[in-house]
């Protein structure tokens, strides 16, 4: 029984030592010197023009989440369209499927019409 798990073992024993190895590696020899421009943001060779920790709008963050949500979605809708007419074996569950995408298609069409309303894209 323990022969069946020992390459496996093995294996995760390689990897351990070969991520320690790396970081050791880079500890010891990535160090650099410190000077006046390391904590200075690099803007293509151009003097910073802004604060490097400039506070941003909420919006900025709230228009990222709202990709972020509509990008899942894409993730979420596009492998049940590729497989809705090609498999035989969903043909019984064929509108129960339809039927949940819909809904789920709703949920995100309510969700945006209340992002539109609270007017959460506009940018003034």
């Amino acid at each position: 029984m323990v022969e069946t798990y020992l390459p496996i073992l093995l294996m995760a024993v390689v990897a351990a030592a070969f991520g320690v190895g790396l970081m050791a590696a880079s500890w010891l020899l990535g160090r650099v010197s410190k000077s006046k421009t390391d904590l200075r943001p690099y803007e293509c060779g151009l003097d910073p023009m802004d604060e490097p920790f400039k506070r941003l709008s909420v919006r900025y963050y709230l228009v990222a989440l709202l990709f972020l949500l509509f990008d899942v979605e894409t993730l979420f809708l596009y492998p049940v369209a590729a497989v809705f007419r090609e498999h035989a074996a969903l043909a019984p569950w064929r509108f129960f499927v339809y039927g949940e995408m819909l809904l789920f298609v709703a949920i995100l069409v309510v969700g945006y019409l209340y992002i539109v309303r609270k007017e959460a894209l506009k940018w003034q």
